[in-house]
């Protein structure tokens, strides 16, 4: 997880859902995002963890600056304590303070 001085776990998952809650309409199939709707309130889970590489295909960003400044949020339905299905991955600066300072999102395909 990123390098940081500290990170508010709760305030970045936090702005991850806002997000999430923002935009799942308009990326999501309808059925996807109907399935999600109906085992939110049993299934659904949020993982803070590091940034994968995979940032690098559509942001210029080293791994360094992954390793270090960023770090990913996970939002999806969980089965048996694992993620089942991961519906968007956020991309969030680690010491990120306003929710507008930076995001980049990948959504289930």
């Amino acid at each position: 997880m990123a390098k940081t001085q500290k990170i508010d776990s709760d305030l970045l998952i936090g702005f991850a859902l806002d997000l999430f809650e923002e935009q799942a309409a308009t990326h999501l199939d309808e059925p996807d995002l109907n399935y999600y709707i109906e085992q939110c309130d049993t299934q659904a889970a949020v993982e803070l963890v590091s940034a994968f590489n995979d940032w690098q295909e559509i942001a210029d960003l080293t791994q360094d600056d992954l390793d270090n400044k960023y770090i990913e949020v996970r939002i999806g339905l969980i089965e048996d304590d694992e993620f089942d299905l991961v519906y968007a991955r956020v991309l969030l600066l680690a010491t990120q303070t306003d929710i507008n300072e930076f995001s980049m999102i990948k959504w289930k395909r």
